[in-house]
């Protein structure tokens, strides 16, 4: 399993060159843009208030609650993927 550090920009786990290792790089290109700070950013937020507002629907019984839940858990998803999929385009733009 290929693993980035993002602070060292270490790629660990794959041959260097490889589809996945571009991929990892991807990630590091990504953490660079100011678009993929915002993206990190809002992911992190999405995750918090989703386990917040779902431990909190655990003691409240209330459909609100449940649904913005489900909203926040939902856009850390769509962030994730959408992390994921530019860095695999990343990869195939770069991979020779």
């Amino acid at each position: 399993m290929a693993i980035v550090d993002l602070t060292t920009g270490n790629i660990t786990g794959c041959e260097k060159g490889s589809r996945v290792w571009w991929h990892e790089k991807g990630h590091i290109a990504f953490s660079k843009l100011d678009l993929g700070a915002k993206i990190n950013y809002w992911q992190y937020h999405f995750m918090m208030t989703a386990v917040l507002f779902g431990s909190m629907s655990l003691l409240i019984n209330s459909m609100g609650l449940k649904v913005f839940t489900f909203l926040n858990a939902l856009g850390m998803v769509c962030s994730y993927i959408y992390e994921e999929a530019w860095c695999w385009l990343y990869s195939f733009e770069h991979y020779k």
